[in-house]
């Protein structure tokens, strides 16, 4: 099983691979694959051990490197430094350079040293390096992190009804399923304490928020039939990390973020398939406003 030195050293794998490839287009499934990581997993994976997106790390490394190359006399012309750094046109590198430094190219550049303060105060700095033995001890964490409960558990086929929404993972999105979803299922008496589950099943850094997939799915018998838009599928049995959470609903993100550093530190590897999270209230009743959930991630099996 990967240690958490094998983690790191894969995450930074990554890394120097997008470096290398900085001035082409990079797609998610390529960077993943150059650190041997499941395409499912490897943007939460990264996020957790860096503290940034696998594209606002990259897209970070395009304006660097943009940046320096403004203050080099061998690179005259704005739009050739946009264009050999990775971006589509002149208009979107000036657009993404002033968000990050708070100047223009063209103001940065007649700074001759690159020293104008930006607005965002946060950004790395141009000469940030990346020490393999401190990616996880400075990785960003949650103020709960520490009440968090994990078990690893072989798990049983599930078979849930679910229905299917496309588009942006939103309160309004994901709702509009579970409103749907719990006219079919609370009539039927299959609605209880952990029957109540939800598939994200893409990247939304990847593909286009209005194509997004997400099922509400509920807990049913084996063999009911589908009925109108509510339809059947099996979440296959296997070994899953059961991330236990009481969190309020700000601090979703935060839970998955938690859940993969818990991996990137377990010995354990994720296998190639969706994760999926597993209710055990509603939060509009917890005194506190708090979700109960577990946050499901497949694993390679220890053989």
């Amino acid at each position: 099983m990967p240690t958490t030195k094998e983690y790191q050293e894969r995450v930074c794998r990554a890394m120097n691979f997008i470096s290398r490839n900085i001035e082409r287009e990079l797609s998610l499934e390529e960077i993943a694959e150059s650190a041997a990581f499941s395409r499912f997993h490897f943007h939460r994976i990264f996020k957790a051990v860096v503290g940034e997106t696998v594209a606002d790390f990259t897209r970070r490394l395009r304006l660097e490197l943009a940046a320096n190359r403004l203050l080099s006399a061998q690179f005259s012309d704005i739009t050739t430094v946009a264009l050999n750094c990775g971006f589509s046109s002149s208009q979107n590198f000036a657009k993404a350079f002033r968000q990050h430094f708070g100047v223009t190219p063209s103001q940065y550049r007649k700074s001759k040293i690159g020293n104008i303060p930006g607005k965002n105060e946060n950004a790395p700095s141009l000469r940030a390096v990346y020490d393999v033995d401190r990616l996880l001890r400075d990785a960003p964490r949650g103020e709960s992190r520490a009440a968090m409960r994990v078990d690893v558990a072989a798990m049983p086929a599930l078979t849930v009804a679910y229905v299917r929404k496309i588009g942006p993972y939103i309160p309004e999105v994901c709702g509009a399923g579970f409103a749907e979803l719990m006219r079919w299922a609370a009539p039927r008496n299959v609605v209880g304490e952990g029957t109540v589950l939800a598939i994200y099943w893409d990247n939304p850094e990847v593909t286009p928020p209005d194509r997004c997939r997400f099922d509400a799915c509920n807990l049913v018998p084996a063999g009911t039939a589908p009925e109108g838009q509510v339809f059947i599928q099996t979440i296959p049995a296997g070994l899953y990390a059961l991330c236990y959470f009481e969190r309020p609903p700000s601090e979703i993100q935060q839970a998955w973020e938690d859940a993969y550093l818990w991996l990137c530190g377990s010995g354990y590897e994720s296998s190639d398939a969706p994760c999926y999270e597993r209710y055990h209230n509603d939060a509009a009743q917890h005194p506190q406003g708090k979700w109960i959930f577990d946050i499901c991630i497949p694993l390679k099996s220890e053989a």
